[in-house]
Formats: C-alpha cells, sequence, structure tokens
C-alpha cells in the first residue's frame, strides 16, 4: 500500500496589524506630517498606491512601510502595529545616535550613543535582565 506524503502548511506570521489599522495609522501619520498623498509618493509607491494602503486594500512591503514612516517622521513600529516594540526613551535615544552620525561630529556621536546606552541599561532593568 503506497504512502501518502503529508505536507504541513507553515503558520504565517503577520508582519503587521490588520490592513484597516495599517491604513488608519498611515492616513494619521501623513496629516499629522502634513503631507498630501503626493508628497508622500516616492519612486516605487505613488499616490494612488498610498490611497489603496490607506483604505486598508493593500499591505505595503517592509522596504515601503520603511520609507513611509522615514517620510511621515514615527517609527516603522507605530505605522505597522500601533506601538513601539522598543522601550520609548530607547528608541528616543537610537534616533538622536543616528542624528549625531549623520552629522560627522564626534563629541556629538559620543555623547548620543553613552545616553543610548544609559537608556538600554535602564531598560534592561526594568525588564528584569
Amino acid at each position: 500500500m503506497p504512502t501518502k506524503s503529508m505536507t504541513f502548511k507553515r503558520a504565517r506570521t503577520p508582519h503587521y496589524d490588520d490592513p484597516a489599522a495599517v491604513g488608519r495609522r498611515v492616513y494619521e501619520a501623513r496629516e499629522a506630517a502634513g503631507l498630501s498623498q503626493r508628497e508622500l509618493a516616492f519612486p516605487g509607491c505613488s499616490a494612488a498606491y498610498i490611497s489603496r494602503i490607506e483604505r486598508g486594500e493593500r499591505v505595503p512591503s517592509l522596504q515601503v512601510m520603511r520609507e513611509l514612516a522615514r517620510r511621515t517622521g514615527v517609527t516603522e513600529d507605530q505605522l505597522a502595529f500601533g506601538r513601539e516594540k522598543l522601550d520609548a526613551t530607547v528608541s528616543e535615544r537610537v534616533r538622536a545616535a543616528e542624528s549625531a552620525e549623520a552629522t560627522g561630529n564626534k563629541a556629538e556621536r559620543a555623547n548620543a550613543y553613552k545616553a543610548l546606552a544609559r537608556a538600554a541599561t535602564k531598560a534592561a532593568r526594568a525588564a528584569g535582565g
């Protein structure tokens, strides 16, 4: 008697929250940034596509979500899930370190990374680590 091989589908892990919720957050972030859909658009993401995202009809790729977040001044996690995955202070210090990296000022970078280290240590202690 021939044996049948069984295949099991792996459970899908969602990259984002519900598409309608993501769309609402993209809309809110765009409005808060004072941008039109056309102003938010970029190569690979047209104003029409942004409209579809905002209506919950499309789920943006990770790259598009990252660029929408950058252009609206919020984090990718805020758009994707409505919350930060990182401790808020750590997240703020990461952005400050990224900003300091862009300046090229050695002292500013050092101070930004020291502040990030302090925030991360405090968050780790609070998390029981």
